[in-house]
C-alpha cells in the first residue's frame, strides 16, 4: 500500500532542480565490497573494486558534461566506499579540478562507516568539496556492536566514535549527518547515544541527528528484522530524543546565544500536522545516475539485485547506453506529480507489478 502523504508539498525549485539539464548528479560505487558485515544489510557484496576502464570512462564522461553545467553533484555510496579509497579520492579530485578551471558549482556526499575516515583522508575528501558525510550509529557502543560489526565479527563503534571525534579538528565547513537507527531493543541505549552526541557535538552545528527505523530493505539481513517500529512509532520516538537532546546540550554546554538557536533544537515540522516538504527520490530525477563498479547504469542504490535497475552501462568515451523504456518508471512521478511516485519510485513500481 502506497504511503499516504496528506498535505505535504514538493517544493517548486525541487522540480526545477529535478529536470535541468544543466545540472548533473553522479552517485559512484567504487566497490561493492564492505569491510562490515552488518546484520541488517541489504547488499551481496559480489563486485569488487572498480576496474580502471570504468574510472576512466566517468573521468571522459565528466570531460564531456561538466564544461555544460552550472552545477554537478558527485555522491560516493557502496559497499564501502573506502575500501576503495584510492578510486574516491582520483575522481574526486578530478571533478573538483574541472569544475574549478570551468567555473562550475560543484558539492559532493558520501555515506560511509567511517571506520576508514581518518582525519588526514577527512581533510583531503572536504578539499575536494567532499562536504556531506552520512555516517550511522546503532545506539551506544554495546547496542551498536551487536549489529554493525566488522566482517571479522569485531565491534566497530570505538573506531567510528574516535575518527568522528577527529573530524572537529578540521576547521573547514561541511556537515556530518549521524544517522541513528531505532528498534524496539535499543531505545535506552539511544537515550544514552543523544547525551553522548550532546556532550561532544552540541552547539557545533556541522553535526545533525538524522532517525530512521530499521525495515527490511531486501536481501538476507533484511529477514533479520522482525516487528520494526513503524514509521508513525519513530517519530514519536523523534521527538522524545530530540528533546532529550536539546536538554543535554543547554546541560553540557549551557544555554543557547542568540545566533545559536538553530535546526539542532527546532522541533517544528516533527511529529506536526503542519505541510511538510516531499523530498524527491534521487531514482526518480532524469538527471540523476547511479554508476555500478562494473559500470552498469542504474537509478537506486537499495535495489541492486533487480533487473529493472539495471539502465545501461557507462562507454569507455564517456558516453552513457541507456534503455529509455527502462529508465521511464523511474522518472514517471514527474508528469504524474504523484507524491509517493516522486518520493520512491521504485515502490510505486512494485505495486504497478502486482496490480
Amino acid at each position: 500500500m502506497r504511503a499516504d502523504f496528506g498535505n505535504d508539498q514538493v517544493p517548486h525549485d525541487q522540480i526545477v532542480g529535478t529536470i535541468s539539464p544543466k545540472i548533473q548528479q553522479l552517485i559512484v560505487l567504487p566497490t561493492e565490497k564492505c569491510n562490515f558485515r552488518c546484520t541488517y544489510c541489504y547488499e551481496d557484496f559480489k563486485i569488487g573494486k572498480m576496474p580502471e576502464v570504468v574510472q576512466a570512462s566517468i573521468e571522459r564522461f565528466m570531460d564531456r558534461r561538466i564544461p555544460e553545467l552550472s552545477h554537478f553533484a558527485l555522491h560516493w555510496f557502496g559497499g564501502e566506499p573506502l575500501v576503495a579509497r584510492n578510486i574516491v579520492t582520483r575522481l574526486s579530485s578530478y571533478a573538483h579540478r574541472l569544475c574549478e578551471e570551468f567555473g562550475i558549482s560543484l558539492s559532493g556526499s558520501i555515506t560511509t562507516n567511517a571506520y576508514l575516515l581518518e582525519q588526514s583522508l577527512f581533510r583531503e575528501l572536504v578539499s575536494y568539496r567532499q562536504r556531506f558525510f552520512q555516517i550511522t550509529l546503532d545506539g551506544c557502543e554495546e547496542e551498536h556492536n551487536a549489529v554493525r560489526k566488522l566482517a571479522n565479527g569485531r565491534g566497530t563503534f570505538e573506531r567510528i566514535w574516535s575518527n568522528l571525534v577527529a573530524t572537529k579538528k578540521v576547521e573547514e565547513e561541511f556537515t556530518i549527518q549521524i544517522r541513528i537507527h531505532a528498534r524496539r531493543q535499543n531505545y535506552m541505549s539511544l537515550k544514552a547515544l543523544v547525551r553522548q552526541l550532546a556532550q561532544e557535538f552540541g552547539r557545533d552545528g556541522r553535526y545533525q541527528l538524522d532517525f530512521q527505523h530499521l525495515r527490511d530493505l531486501g536481501g538476507e539481513g533484511g529477514k533479520s528484522i522482525e516487528n520494526g517500529l513503524s514509521l508513525t512509532e519513530l517519530r514519536t520516538l523523534e521527538v522524545e530524543l530530540r528533546e532529550d537532546y536539546a536538554s543535554a546540550v543547554n546541560e553540557f554546554h549551557g544555554p543557547p546565544t542568540l545566533s545559536q538557536l538553530t535546526d539542532e533544537s527546532d522541533l517544528s515540522g516533527v511529529g506536526s500536522e503542519q505541510p511538510r516538504h516531499v523530498e524527491i527520490c534521487y531514482a526518480a530525477k532524469p538527471n540523476s545516475l547511479l554508476i555500478r563498479a562494473d559500470g552498469r547504469i542504474g537509478k537506486c542504490t537499495v535495489a541492486l539485485t533487480d533487473d529493472r535497475n539495471t539502465l545501461g552501462s557507462i562507454n569507455p568515451d564517456g558516453t552513457v547506453s541507456i534503455d529509455n523504456r527502462k529508465l521511464r518508471p523511474w522518472i514517471r512521478g514527474l508528469s504524474s506529480l504523484d507524491l509517493g511516485e516522486l518520493a520512491c519510485p521504485l515502490v510505486y513500481m512494485a505495486e504497478a507489478d502486482l496490480s
